[in-house]
């Protein structure tokens, strides 16, 4: 029988490595852990803006993880979607359990995310509007139709008669556009 190193196993095999040993803390699953470390970093990094706060949201991105490995079923193709997805929802859900003022605004982040808590922190529905006023037309429609309508980006797609692609694009550039402002706005 020769020897064989956890770096030469593929994904597959080394995830079913680490899930069969009960213990979260073996060879394993930190080599697991390795090879997503640029992932993690990425996810902290889409989940908030805020420097103090992306090594804790790595950290949830971590335990998502291992929580992916633990949950995923042996054989099963895709396990890297679906750590990306564990890893991203513990990242923003630790993000979304910060109060708001610990936060810095991000589109990817909880503030960007509940869209009830940026309406409702800029004094309503009018502020909102009020603040798009400087965007081009078709800016400040899908900006309405998400912060203050709530609508998903299928519908807007379908009301603007773009695609889902754009208005997710689209939706980026406008946060960036007014980050400042509401930055400003929540400030006052």
């Amino acid at each position: 029988m020769g020897v064989f190193l956890l770096s030469d196993l593929s994904l597959d095999d080394l995830v079913t490595t680490a899930q069969a040993c009960p213990a979260d803390d073996t060879d394993a699953m930190a080599e697991v852990l390795r090879r997503f470390e640029r992932a993690v970093a990425s996810v902290a990094r889409s989940a908030t803006g805020d420097w103090d706060l992306q090594p804790d949201a790595a950290q949830a991105a971590r335990l998502g993880l291992v929580r992916a490995v633990r949950a995923h079923t042996p054989g099963t193709a895709g396990f890297t979607t679906y750590a990306w997805q564990y890893m991203k929802g513990a990242a923003r859900r630790l993000v979304s359990s910060m109060p708001l003022g610990d936060l810095t605004l991000d589109p990817q982040n909880a503030l960007w995310l509940e869209i009830p808590a940026t309406v409702e922190a800029l004094g309503g529905a009018t502020e909102v509007i009020d603040i798009t006023r400087g965007l081009k037309p078709e800016q400040q429609a899908i900006a309405v139709a998400y912060y203050v309508d709530g609508l998903r980006l299928s519908d807007i797609a379908a009301r603007l008669g773009i695609s889902k692609p754009a208005v997710s694009q689209r939706l980026s550039t406008i946060s960036r556009i007014l980050r400042p402002i509401v930055e400003e706005a929540l400030a006052a």
